[in-house]
């Protein structure tokens, strides 16, 4: 009991209704307090990890004390430091904005392709073509225009040349 408070006070617990939203940037939760003010609520953040609501609001019908305590263990992929709450029209909107994920790339295992895998469509109507998908060591190598061009009218000459060789 608080300092200074009738010994006649009763208290009442209660579970507020909660609601998650789950946006690309962030998470919100929304906390449902009808008859509750500003200053009757509390927001704390426990060790980076637990969010901690609570409440206490006097009804005026009959002298009850509406209670309410609430731990929230907080998702791993919020940055705790940029929590906000903001409340208005009876409802606790607290934001927690996500930590930016990775792009997740997904790459082809080439050994473990099967036969349906080489013939399905790439959704025009003509098969996805395998082959492109294949890495090799030589495709790290990095090549200006000139030098691409001047390899392959190499190759092209070397090619004509080792026909007639073969032919003659």
């Amino acid at each position: 009991m608080e300092k200074g408070e009738p010994s006649g006070v009763l208290y009442e617990e209660f579970e507020p209704f909660c609601k998650w939203k789950k946006l690309e940037d962030s998470d919100v939760l929304e906390v449902h307090l009808p008859e509750f003010k500003k200053e009757e609520l509390r927001v704390r953040i426990k060790n980076n990890s637990i969010l901690t609501l609570s409440g206490e609001h006097l009804t005026a019908k009959d002298g009850k004390k509406m209670h309410f305590n609430r731990e929230i263990k907080l998702p791993k992929d919020i940055y705790p430091d940029e929590i906000r709450a903001k409340f208005g029209g009876n409802v606790l909107s607290i934001t927690m904005p996500k930590k930016a994920s990775p792009p997740e790339i997904s790459k082809p295992n080439p050994d473990n392709a099967s036969e349906d895998k080489l013939t399905q469509s790439n959704g025009n109507g003509k098969p996805k073509n395998f082959i492109s998908r294949l890495k090799s060591p030589l495709s790290r190598l990095k090549f200006s225009k000139e030098t691409a061009t001047a390899m392959a009218v190499a190759v092209v000459i070397l090619a004509v040349g080792v026909y007639y060789l073969i032919k003659n």
